[in-house]
This record gives structure tokens, C-alpha cells and sequence, in this order.
């Protein structure tokens, strides 16, 4: 199952483009984009946040790298499939190289079902949204969406904004992409590796792409939930180099499609303050601390709302973002004439950040009460999403 992250938008190209030195510039290209996301995974379940689905809710507890790596082609490429090499040095620990690969040009394969809103099914029951650290929750929430009232399958107009993006991602693809892991390779690097020092992406259909990075993988980020108040008290490590951190949390996913309330929490301020799922910058993580939806580098505690903890019926799933450090590179370098035009033949993007999840309320799968005593609708059987059996149900 493709991650997420592998998927394309407008919105990110420009991104990509606009991190370019004197991006003001007249320009021609980039023929070609590499984008290289580095995580530090730790925590229970990181397999089930990062597409293995709920099934990576039993995966241990220890750390883990986890790199995801993209070339894009202004162009098609004249080969059937896409095909790339990425070369490391001997610390990464990788071999001498991994593959690129990619569709055909012009024949995205189909997306995936679990992140297309194409093939999924009238979700049913409601959605109850909290935000931010409170140990009680504020005038105004939960924010509920009944599922039931609601004509399509679609994302409704005020959906938070996370869940939107989410649909909007899983609807694009870029055909023109050669991307890792993928079916030929996917072995991810152990402990101890290092990316430090230089990098080399090649194929017969881009430029040649030579960079040296500075970072390396984040220090791991962990994550203590207690109860507290009847709250969820959240304590995580300062992470070295962090930039700034978001959490989420998801309960009643043994109820979520069987007509029952699906719960869903963020550290960020509003209910649209979603953009922490995503891959940040350090710029903008810091326009996003400043409008109080990214939590500071110097915080290391956020509380779950008593009510949303009673709602999901005392379990919760959840994660957390430490965002890193960013390097861009591109090539030729930036002309000193302002007047000369700059023909780029590529840009590339290394993102870092740390990852943790974890879990609330082993023992505690019972129905609680909703938000101003509404009681929390009880589930016809003990399986989430697609139809899995949750653990820690009496499945």
C-alpha cells in the first residue's frame, strides 16, 4: 500500500518550487523534482499511521527509519515503466542503491481504495471533533457531523480541513513519478545508519541530481499518555532538533461504520488547524506556532479533553509530529546576473522530522458518554474501518 506522502499535488510542486533561491527570478524548468521524506518512527502501531493500516496497530514499540523517496520528470519518460537509482554512501546502510519506479507514462496505476473517496462507502454514525490541549473541553465543542444527514460519500463543505486535504491528496497522481519503496525494493534502513554526506539520484530520462546533506535522522520522539482529571495528560521528550510539534487522536474506530460516533482530536486551536498531519517547514511551522495550531519546541505536555476521552469510550489511537530541519538544493546554481535567465535542470527537497504514536485506555473499550450528556452510541460489533477487528475488543 502507497503511503500517503506519495501522492501529488499542485500545492506541493509549488511549494517545491517557490523554497528556490530568487525564485523571483526568470526561470525555465525544473526538468526534474526529487523530494526525499526522512523519519524517526517510534511508538506502538507506526506501521497502521503510515499506510499499513489498522493491521500496524500491533507493531512494537521500538524505533525505526523511514525514508520515502520521489523523483518527478517535467516530462514522460520514453521508458515503460519509470526507472531511477538513488546511491548512498556505506553509513546508510542501504546497499549501493535503491530503484525508483513508476507507472507507465500517462497510466497512473489505479489509487489505492482505502485513500480513494471513489470506492469507499457512505461512511455512517457521526464524527465528534475536539481541539486543543484543554483537560475540559471549551463552549463549542465536540463538532459533529452526522454522517446519516448527509446526501453522497463526499467530504462535506465543512469537514475540518485535515480530513478534506486528506481526500484531495488521495485524488491525485502524478503520471510522470518513480517513487520508493515500491514493489521491487521496500527494505527500509535499521538503527545506526546515517545520511549524512553526499547523495546521487540518477536515471535515462532526468538529470543527474548530486547533493550532500547536512541532517541526519532526528533523535526519536516519545510519547507518555496518563490519565489526569479525567483527561489524557500528554508528555513527550524535547526532540534536539525539533521545530515544533502537533498531536491527534482517533477513538471509537470499533464503532466508526457500524453507526456508532468516530472521535477525533488535534493539539491544534481550531478544528481546521489540521496541517500537522502533513510534512511542515520550518517557516511555516512557525507562522503555524504563532496562530496557536503548532505546539512550540519548548512544550513537552498537551491534554486530551476529558469529554472527548468519555466519547471515544476511553481509547484512543494517536500520533505525534516533531517537525525537523529542511534542505533544498537545485542546479546550475543561481546566475549573478539578475537579468540572465535561470535555467533549472533540477530541485531537490530533504525533509526531516520525528514520529511517535501510542495508545490510551488499553482496558477501557466501554461506551462513555457524549458531549453534554448525549450517550455515545453503542456499536452493533467490535470492528473498525474495512471491517478489521480492533485490538483490545472482545473480538
Amino acid at each position: 500500500m502507497r503511503s500517503i506522502s506519495r501522492y501529488a499535488s499542485l500545492a506541493a510542486v509549488a511549494a517545491v518550487l517557490a523554497t528556490v533561491p530568487g525564485s523571483a527570478q526568470k526561470t525555465t524548468g525544473p526538468k526534474a523534482q526529487y523530494s526525499m521524506d526522512v523519519s524517526t518512527m517510534s511508538g506502538m502501531g507506526m506501521g497502521a499511521m503510515m499506510g499499513g493500516g489498522l493491521g500496524g496497530l500491533m507493531g512494537g514499540g521500538g524505533d525505526n527509519y523511514m525514508l520515502d523517496l520521489k523523483l518527478t520528470s517535467a516530462t514522460p519518460s520514453p521508458q515503460q515503466p519509470e526507472k531511477a537509482d538513488h546511491f548512498f554512501l556505506p553509513a546508510a546502510k542501504m546497499g549501493k542503491s535503491v530503484p525508483l519506479v513508476g507507472d507507465a507514462p500517462g497510466k497512473p496505476s489505479k489509487p489505492d481504495r482505502d485513500y480513494d473517496p471513489r470506492g469507499m462507502e457512505k461512511p455512517k454514525g457521526r464524527l465528534l471533533m475536539f481541539w486543543g490541549c484543554y483537560t475540559k473541553a471549551p463552549k463549542g465543542q465536540p463538532f459533529i457531523i452526522d454522517f446519516a444527514k448527509l446526501p453522497t460519500a463526499q467530504m462535506p463543505a465543512n469537514m475540518p480541513a485535515q480530513m478534506r486535504g486528506m481526500q484531495a491528496a488521495a485524488a491525485a497522481r502524478d503520471a510522470n513519478a518513480a517513487w520508493w519503496p515500491n514493489g521491487q525494493n521496500g527494505k527500509q534502513p535499521k538503527s545506526g545508519s546515517s545520511l549524512r554526506g553526499e547523495h546521487r539520484v540518477a536515471s535515462a530520462y532526468t538529470p543527474e541530481i548530486k547533493f550532500a546533506l547536512m541532517n541526519d535522522y532526528m533523535a526519536s520522539l516519545k510519547v507518555n499518555p496518563s490519565e489526569q482529571l479525567g483527561a489524557i495528560l500528554l508528555k513527550w521528550n524535547s526532540v534536539p532538533t525539533a521545530t515544533g510539534y502537533v498531536a491527534w487522536a482517533m477513538g471509537g474506530m470499533e464503532r466508526a461504520g457500524q453507526g456508532g460516533d468516530l472521535v477525533m482530536w488535534t493539539s491544534a486551536s481550531s478544528k481546521d488547524g489540521g496541517a500537522g498531519m502533513d510534512w511542515l517547514s520550518p517557516a511555516e511551522v512557525q507562522r503555524q506556532i504563532a496562530a496557536k495550531n503548532i505546539l512550540p519546541p519548548t512544550q513537552t505536555t498537551c491534554s486530551i479533553p476529558a469529554e472527548a476521552k468519555a466519547a471515544a469510550g476511553g481509547m484512543m489511537f494517536g500520533s505525534m509530529n516533531a517537525f525537523g530541519p529542511e534542505e533544498n538544493f537545485s542546479f546550475p546554481p543561481k546566475p549573478a546576473d539578475p537579468k540572465a535567465v535561470w535555467n533549472i535542470d533540477w530541485t531537490a527537497k530533504v525533509r526531516f522530522r520525528a514520529f511517535a504514536s501510542f495508545m490510551t485506555g488499553m482496558g477501557s473499550m466501554g461506551a462513555g458518554g457524549g458531549e453534554e450528556g448525549q450517550p455515545a452510541r453503542k456499536p452493533k460489533a467490535c470492528k473498525g474501518p474495512l471491517g478489521i477487528p480492533i485490538p483490545g475488543s472482545s473480538c
